[in-house]
């Protein structure tokens, strides 16, 4: 009998340190499986252009031939809804008569403004092209174009720029990408204009500007980063 709880005894000893063990080790941390980080899509905010078509610039037929706008512009968005943007522009003699004696640029000018572009959201929803550049708007937009002409009695000297017209414009217009490199933008509008007017008196010119209401229609294909 005493064996028997000799042996109890030393099995009960030899276990408990395990026990112990068991309960005073701590247990392992575990670790987080780490995820890389997702990429953001990081979007341009500038966007410059360099284009022609069928806007300011633009002239053909008369004595002078044709001339074709060669535009250099520039973009930016204030938010994902609005924008700013400046062009400059010319008018690139290409077709003139041979005796017809004129500048490579025609004409030349510069425009500002401001466009809102609309219904974004609902566009996506419905599958259509949205983003930075892209879609419908609303343009708010100023302009002045100046004219090549010789000094008045002075047909030796150079040509020299004289000031044309500026125009403030309300537009409706759609900016549309073309393939990874090409920009499409067409819009139509109305607006303010004080052009020059010429009118006799005794025989000798007099020159008044008058406001009135201009028409503004135009079609460009732009090249892009």
């Amino acid at each position: 009998m005493r064996t028997f709880y000799l042996v109890l005894a030393l099995s009960l000893g030899a276990s408990a340190p395990a026990s112990v063990l068991a309960q005073t080790t701590p247990a392992l941390p575990i670790t987080p499986t780490q995820t890389p980080p997702s990429k953001v899509e990081i979007t341009k905010s500038t966007l410059f252009k360099l284009g022609t078509g069928l806007t300011r610039g633009f002239e053909w037929g008369g004595y002078s031939g044709l001339a074709v706008p060669v535009v250099l512009g520039v973009e930016h968005h204030l938010t994902p809804a609005i924008s700013l943007y400046g062009n400059l522009f010319g008018g690139l003699n290409i077709g003139r008569r041979s005796d017809y004696n004129q500048s490579l640029l025609r004409t030349i000018g510069a425009d500002a403004g401001v466009r809102y572009y609309y219904n974004q959201e609902k566009r996506k929803e419905k599958g259509r092209a949205t983003g930075p550049f892209v879609g419908n708007y609303f343009a708010l937009q100023t302009t002045s174009s100046f004219y090549s002409n010789h000094p008045q009695n002075s047909l030796n000297e150079a040509y020299r720029y004289q000031y044309d017209n500026t125009s403030l414009s309300l537009l409706w217009g759609a900016q549309r990408r073309v393939g990874k490199h090409g920009l499409f933008d067409a819009y139509v509008g109305a607006g303010l204009e004080n052009p020059q007017f010429i009118s006799y008196r005794n025989g000798y010119p007099e020159y008044k500007r008058q406001l009135g209401i201009k028409a503004a229609i135009g079609v460009k294909i732009s090249l892009i980063p």
